[in-house]
């Protein structure tokens, strides 16, 4: 064997196991006390043995607006925060073609610590053409029901059609909901108005926009049948919502963030374009949060990604409200958060790694490849000490951003060391790999 990783508790789905995980030539070759020697071992008494995270939803810039964040600096953020595997998308330089699509994964190859596969976005015009980039190898299509980031809306219409194609193909469709019609009155009231103090994040991106958009979402995915995630669910009245429909027979899921879980509404009117994300904080009491924890540990939240979207400080501070970028970085934060969760007593281990594991890699085609422990997959392992409790500090962050709206917060539980595919990649903190050791992904055959 190539490596064994001894002493540690491993989580899983099912349930925490006892056992060695040995691994050769990048892969999960078996678990158990088989008694095998291996080139290296390590002692992880104490810790807990996990699958590298799968985060579904990142923005690293790269080609782009590298400013912001770029491949290296993202994907060694994802390293010491425990995340293996990547799906990006950017707006800056987004992929429409399955041209632009391969020749993005080229120009990455040299550029990844953390295996990352690719994700397309959707302009009305391109609906008809789309079965391309999807065989090309994109593991969602992107839709916005309201222009953002410089990406074009989508009417009813236009996501009918799109739905109606995607389920030609089998394809996935993440979609950010929010009705154009309603944050476009808001944005004009509010401006005419005058406004410009942090408050109007909410009242501009507000709860009715996001609602109607899900409501009509929904809705089209139940009628064509097409497979559709919700992306960033920011409240339990999405979650009812997306519930109704799916007992009605859609094939829907539902994607959230830690932001939804941690930060209240009320923030932003202090902290200003540190808060401006979309769908905004929700929260407006504990009593919210913790409804949001019920709704993870009982599965009507599928996955938690971090919709990572770094800006700098400089950044964040060099406009008023309503022209600074949107956006937070959590892609090496979140699964500390999650963990802490868990030492709460809001969340299981096993649900935990079904919710940031599991759940992503089989809603994008890549389990048992990603997200799992077991024999024949990829040994992206993760090592977390259960007890390490810290406080958050804007100094210790690798992205590009340099800071996280979680400064300050005490938690408890660490990701100590990231293997992918048998390789160190990052330990206490710090990048332990080059760039270039991450693959890009396409789906995965699904094994019997």
């Amino acid at each position: 064997m190539d490596l064994v990783i001894k002493g540690a508790k491993i989580v899983t789905p099912a349930g925490l196991l006892e056992g060695e995980i040995y691994v050769q030539e990048g892969k999960i070759a078996g678990i158990g006390k088989l008694g095998l020697s291996a080139k290296e071992v390590i002692d992880a008494g104490g810790l807990l043995a996990m699958p590298g995270m799968v985060d579904a939803h990142v923005h690293f810039m790269d080609p782009g607006a590298t400013e912001r964040e770029d491949f290296i600096t993202g994907s060694s953020a994802a390293a010491v925060g425990g995340v293996t595997t990547v799906i990006e998308h950017t707006h800056a330089m987004p992929v429409r073609t399955a041209q632009f699509l391969q020749e993005k994964a080229r120009y990455l190859g040299p550029r990844s610590l953390v295996d990352y596969g690719l994700a397309a976005h959707v302009w009305p015009e391109d609906i008809e053409h789309i079965q391309e980039v999807w065989e090309a190898g994109a593991l969602f299509l992107k839709a916005f029901t309201c222009t953002t980031h410089g990406v074009p809306g989508l009417t009813p219409s236009d996501l009918l059609r799109l739905f109606q194609k995607i389920f030609s193909f089998n394809g996935v469709c993440l979609v950010h909901c929010e009705d154009e019609w309603i944050t476009m009155e808001a944005e004009r009231r509010l401006k005419k108005l005058g406004r410009k103090d942090g408050m109007v994040i909410p009242e501009w991106r507000n709860r009715e926009a996001e609602l109607v958009a899900v409501n009509t979402v929904a809705l089209l995915a139940r009628l064509t049948g097409a497979r559709v995630v919700i992306a960033h669910v920011s409240h339990p009245a999405v979650l009812d919502l997306i519930r109704r429909e799916r007992v009605l027979g859609a094939n829907l899921w539902a994607e959230s963030c830690p932001q939804y879980f941690y930060l209240l509404e009320e923030e932003v009117q202090e902290k200003g374009a540190y808060r401006k994300f979309t769908p905004p904080a929700r929260n407006r009491s504990v009593e919210d949060m913790e409804e949001m924890w019920h709704r993870l540990a009982r599965g009507e939240i599928s996955y938690i990604a971090t919709d990572h979207a770094p800006a700098t400080k400089a950044q964040k501070e060099e406009g008023d409200i309503w022209s600074v970028h949107f956006g937070l970085p959590g892609v090496e934060t979140t699964l500390s958060l999650m963990l802490n969760g868990v030492a709460e007593g809001y969340l299981s281990l096993p649900r935990l790694v079904e919710a940031v594991c599991e759940m992503p890699a089989r809603v994008y085609g890549l389990y048992p490849k990603k997200g799992t422990l077991q024999p024949g997959a990829d040994a992206d392992i993760v090592l977390v000490d259960p007890q390490a409790e810290r406080i958050l500090t804007d100094s210790e962050i690798v992205s590009k951003a340099g800071w996280t709206p979680y400064a300050g917060r005490r938690i408890k539980g660490k990701p100590v060391m990231t293997f992918l595919r048998g390789k160190l990649i990052a330990r206490d903190g710090k990048v332990t790999a080059d760039p270039g050791i991450g693959h890009f992904l396409t789906r995965s055959a699904p094994r019997m």
